[in-house]
């Protein structure tokens, strides 16, 4: 993504938006974007970091990187898929630690 800050508007958008679609969810989120101090550089993208915790010292991590195409669709599209993805994320990590299914 070239320039993200053309979409910093979408961008704010979707985290009003996400704040009502992952409520629900055991889960803690961050959206962040190339201006915040903790954005890791490697990936050029805002991106949405995920993070679980199975007790109080575990955690499991994912990132759900925005590319353009995500600020190309609606936002709830967009917020569609991405709850998709974290409940995708939490099956996996009840799979892996719990042996559930």
């Amino acid at each position: 993504m070239k320039d993200w800050k053309i979409y910093s508007a979408k961008i704010e958008e979707l985290r009003k938006v996400l704040e009502e679609s992952l409520s629900g969810l055991d889960v803690e989120y961050e959206l962040i974007t190339p201006e915040n101090p903790n954005f890791d550089k490697s990936l050029k993208v805002p991106y949405l970091l995920l993070r679980y915790y199975t007790d109080e010292q575990h955690s499991h991590e994912r990132k759900i990187e925005l590319f353009e195409y995500y600020f190309d669709t609606p936002v709830e599209e967009t917020a569609k898929l991405i709850k998709d993805m974290v409940e995708e994320f939490l099956m996996e990590i009840d799979q892996s630690e719990y042996g559930g299914g």
